[in-house]
């Protein structure tokens, strides 16, 4: 990857203040709201507990995180996405974000969640590597 974009999304942070610090949990939740999320990051989305941010420990922790995932989410703080190129770094963060919105705007409401089954048919149509451990068995 050769872009690192950082930004604060509004409703990501929001999320992350209302979801247990547990990047499955996160994954998981972002995956049922929209089914282009496991298209998008089916590596799923690292996520660090609230850290002092401009420090050497969340740089070396985000870094650890990185080598599994391409978006890390830093709770109370903002999200990192790399890519090729700016687009691919951008579209996972705004992937991530929109998907936020949509999760907290129905937070408590929801009723129509995408199923398991279903994202494990996406990802098999889409031949895609998830992150483990996120789906029920």
């Amino acid at each position: 990857h050769r872009v690192v974009c950082h930004s604060h999304p509004t409703y990501t942070i929001a999320m992350n203040t209302v979801c247990p610090v547990d990047e499955k949990d996160f994954t998981h939740k972002l995956w049922q709201s929209n089914t282009e999320c496991v298209v998008v990051f089916p590596d799923g989305v690292g996520v660090l507990p609230c850290m002092v941010c401009g420090t050497e420990a969340i740089g070396i922790a985000t870094a650890e995180k990185m080598k599994d995932h391409r978006i890390v989410v830093w709770t109370n703080h903002g999200i990192y996405g790399t890519g090729k190129n700016l687009d691919e770094a951008f579209g996972l963060i705004e992937t991530v974000e929109k998907t936020a919105m949509i999760y907290m705007l129905s937070l408590g409401h929801a009723v129509n969640i995408i199923p398991d089954e279903i994202i494990r048919g996406l990802a098999n149509l889409w031949n895609l590597k998830m992150m483990e451990g996120v789906l029920d068995d």
